[in-house]
Order: C-alpha cells, then sequence, then structure tokens
C-alpha cells in the first residue's frame, strides 16, 4: 500500500523503501521521513536519507525518537549551501563506513548525534577540500571508529563548535595517530575548533600542515584520554602550524604531550591548563620561531615546557616562556637544550611559578642554549639544582627567588649552578633555604655575579671557579 506524505512530497512504501519521489521545495525544512526513511534504528535509512540531500537545501532529522541506521556514507553535496538540523535524533553505523561527506559548498550540520557503534573502522563526518566555510555545531559523536571530525586539505575555514564528543578513534584497525585523533584538521587554514568536549578520546585534536597550516583557534575544548592512555597520545598536536592559537583549554591524562609544536611559528599558547602527561607544552624538533607560551598551568606533568631541537641543524630561536605555573613535575618545572648541529637562541623564561615540590629535580634548565633570559621567576623545593645551566653562552639570570634548592638533601645542591658556560651573567637573585651555593661557576669565563642575597645557604653564597669573573654586592642577608 502506498502513503502519501502529508506535504504531498514523497509517496513511501509499506516496506520503507522510498518511491519515485518529487523533491521538497528547497529550504521547506524535509524529512528523511519524506523519502520512506523509517528511523526505528532497525531498517537501513540510507537510500532514503540520499535521496532528501540530494532534493533539499533544507533537511531537518528530528528528535530523539529517530535513529537512523546507515550502511554507506550520506552525501551532503549540492553546489549550494545545505542546512542539517535536528534536535537530538542519531545517525547509526551499521557497518565499517564513512558516516557523512560534505563537498562542493558551504554546508552546515547541528544538533545532529553521530553512532559509531563500535565499528571496525570509519569517520563520522568529513569536510572536503572541494568545500569551504562548513560549520559543524552542536553535534555528537560517540563510539566512531576513526576520528569524529575530519578536515581536508583545502577545506578553509571550518568551524566545529560545541560538539560532544566521546571514545572516538578507539578502533583496532586504525593505526594511524591522524584517524586516532577525535578532531583532526590538514593543510586547511582559519579553521576554528571551539568549545568542544573530547572525551575518552586516543588522540584529541591534530592540525597538520604539510608545509604550513594557519591562522587555525582551538580555543575553549576539553580534551581527556582514554584510560590507560596510548604511549604516543597527545592532547593539542600541531604540525608545522603557523599563526595559530591555542587558548583557555583544559586537556587531561595523556601519555605523551598535552600541548606539542612540531615546527611551529608565530603562536601563541595561553591560558591553557594540563594535567599529567609528558610536556605540558612542547616546541621543537624542527624550525620553530616566534612562540609565546603564557599563563598557562601545568599539574603533574614530566616536564611544564621544554623546547628542543632537533638533530639537523635546525633552529629554535623566539621562545617565550611567561606567567605559567608547574605544579610537582616528575622531572622538572622548564626545560630548553640543543642537541646535534642546531642552535637554540633568543629564548625568555621570565615570571614563572614553579613548585617543584621534592617530585622533580629542577625549576628550570638550560642546556647549549645562547642569548637568552630567564629572570623573575619562583622556584620552590627542586630536589637538585634549581637552576642548571650546562654549556650556555650569553645567558642572563637575573631577579629570580628560589627557595630550598635540593630539598630535601640540603648542602648538596645549588640555587643556581653554571658549568660549561660562558658570558652568564647573574644579578639580583635572592635565594633562601638549605641549599650549597646560591651562585655555583664551576668554571667558564666573562661571568658577573652582582646583587645576589641569600640565607640559610651552606656552605657559602657564591662558588667561583671561573676566569676574570666580576663580582659586586653580593651579601648574606
Amino acid at each position: 500500500m502506498m502513503v502519501a506524505g502529508a506535504s504531498g512530497a514523497a509517496a513511501v512504501l509499506a516496506s520503507g523503501q522510498p518511491a519515485s519521489a518529487a523533491p521538497a521545495v528547497a529550504g521547506s525544512g524535509a524529512t528523511p521521513q519524506d523519502y520512506g526513511a523509517v528511523g526505528d534504528g532497525v531498517a537501513d535509512d540510507t537510500a532514503a536519507i540520499n535521496q532528501c540531500l540530494a532534493a533539499n537545501r533544507a533537511v531537518d532529522f528530528g528528535g530523539p525518537e529517530n535513529t537512523y541506521l546507515i550502511s554507506d556514507t550520506l552525501y551532503v553535496q549540492q553546489s549550494v549551501p545545505q542546512v542539517l538540523t535536528a534536535a537530538g535524533a542519531t545517525i547509526k553505523a551499521g557497518a565499517a563506513v564513512n558516516m557523512m561527506r560534505l563537498k562542493n559548498a558551504r554546508h552546515s550540520v547541528r544538533g545532529l548525534a553521530f553512532d559509531g557503534d563500535n565499528q571496525s573502522a570509519g569517520i563520522g563526518i568529513i569536510v572536503e577540500g572541494t568545500t569551504q566555510r562548513c560549520a559543524i555545531e552542536g553535534c555528537s559523536f560517540l563510539n566512531v571508529a576513526a576520528c569524529a571530525v575530519s578536515v581536508s586539505p583545502g577545506a578553509h575555514y571550518t568551524r566545529i563548535v560545541g560538539c560532544f564528543m566521546d571514545h572516538c578513534g578507539q578502533a583496532a584497525s586504525v593505526s594511524q595517530n591522524n584517524f586516532r585523533s577525535s578532531i583532526y584538521v590538514a593543510d586547511a587554514d582559519s579553521v576554528l575548533v571551539l568549545d568542544n568536549d573530547v572525551l575518552r578520546c586516543n588522540w584529541g585534536i591534530i592540525f597538520r600542515g604539510e608545509t604550513d597550516i594557519s591562522l587555525y583557534n582551538c580555543r575553549g575544548n576539553t580534551v581527556s584520554c582514554i584510560s590507560p592512555a596510548p604511549a604516543a597520545s597527545q592532547g593539542i598536536s600541531n604540525g608545522n602550524g603557523r599563526s595559530g592559537r591555542i587558548e583557555n583549554n583544559t586537556i587531561l591524562a595523556f601519555a605523551d604531550n598535552s600541548i606539542d609544536c612540531h615546527g611551529c611559528t608565530n603562536m601563541t599558547i595561553t591560558g591553557n591548563s594540563t594535567s599529567g602527561g609528558k610536556d605540558g607544552v612542547f616546541v621543537g624538533d624542527a624550525p620553530s620561531s616566534s612562540i609565546t607560551i603564557t599563563g598557562n598551568v601545568f599539574r603533574g606533568p614530566q616536564r611544564g615546557v621544554r623546547v628542543l631541537t632537533g638533530t639537523d641543524g635546525a633552529l629554535v630561536i623566539g621562545v617565550v616562556i611567561s606567567a605559567n605555573t608547574v605544579s610537582n613535575p616528575t622531572d622538572g618545572g622548564i626545560q630548553v637544550s640543543e642537541s646535534g648541529t642546531a642552535q637554540i637562541s633568543g629564548i625568555t623564561v621570565t615570571d614563572n611559578e614553579l613548585n617543584i615540590g621534592d617530585a622533580g629535580t629542577y625549576g628550570i634548565k638550560m642546556t647549549n642554549v645562547e642569548a637568552s633570559r630567564v629572570s623573575g621567576n619562583r622556584i620552590h623545593r627542586s630536589s637538585q639544582h634549581a637552576i642548571n645551566l650546562t654549556g650556555v653562552d650569553i645567558v642572563d639570570v637575573s631577579d629570580n627567588l628560589i627557595q630550598d634548592a635540593g630539598h630535601p638533601t640540603p648542602s648538596t645542591y645549588d640555587a643556581i649552578y653554571v658549568t660549561g658556560s660562558n658570558r652568564v651573567l647573574a644579578r639580583n637573585n635572592i635565594v633562601y633555604g638549605g641549599a650549597r651555593y646560591a651562585v655555583n661557576l664551576t668554571g667558564g669565563t666573562g661571568m658577573t655575579v652582582t646583587g645576589t642575597r641569600w640565607r640559610s645557604v651552606s656552605p657559602g653564597g657564591v662558588n667561583n671557579a671561573a676566569t676574570g669573573t666580576v663580582q659586586s654586592d653580593n651579601v648574606q642577608f
């Protein structure tokens, strides 16, 4: 028996398969049911939904009473913008397929739920490179095998806003890190990833450029890792980023870096809160420059911030690490290190609160760094040297406040320890507690130590084994 839809748009066979249907009026808010979809989570609604999408610019999937089972990909591919809306309706994967593709125009998807049903493969939504300015807003993604949303090269200005993603990228057959992330953005510029909950993921959010990916904003997201965390998992991962912003995100319990910046330039990383992980923020491995890391809170990482060159002659320059708080790191607060034939210079570490709390060995460690500054930091209870400079040249260490370096083994480690270095300027630092020396110069030339103040330091304030050191106004108080 054939039943006419209330709008007269389509005749529907009793079996739930669509008959040849006249298209609904564009923009009228057609529904998949107009084209024969059942929406009971049992009948295969793939053909009916695709027919509806092919015929209408506006499609309403309805409320939570509707669950549309699909066995193949849904295509949103008209050459004019299409608007897909729902009030809690679900698209459910009945096979290991990519669930939806956006192509050819500025489309939007709002309020739809995507249930991957723990299939062995498949992405939630793919935004293809033939489309720009698409919006995915207020959608949810549950148990999607690979990433919830994948943005292809060329899909510039995509918006992913206010979505909920839980347990995505977990399928055993999904091997690459990009498809294990909940959100993957590849070579698409000016993408906004805002105010999403990305929970129980394998990897969190990835931005990747073959040469560069620019002007993206990743803001206000909560990103948490599945337990136990996979060994290489990262919260927000940036590769070859240019002029991106990573701000006000909460990132929890990843095994690798909470925020990773590989070969990035002109990046701002601010206002984020992380818990656990290898590094709160990692910068380097490839040429990197002009990166500001400020106002973040890192709780219980291996290191709060790590800046590291690779071994291929890469230059890392112009990194500012300021006004961050690091609490209870298992290794140390801030590490800046050069290796191989690389060069690292122009690093500023200033006004950070480093509460090492006996858990980590150092507050700030610099190795083979040039023309840099360590100033105005507050370092509490490192189990070894509070500031450790090895092989550096032209480094200004000034106005730092250091408490209980070497705790809980007094008179063993130093507040400021300098070895294998030249032209270090240590001035106006205040040290108190059980350190061995306030400033310990084990050798080198061209040093200046002035304005040091120390209390309860044993055996002495300044130990000078360098050549031609200028010393003045260093006193116990």
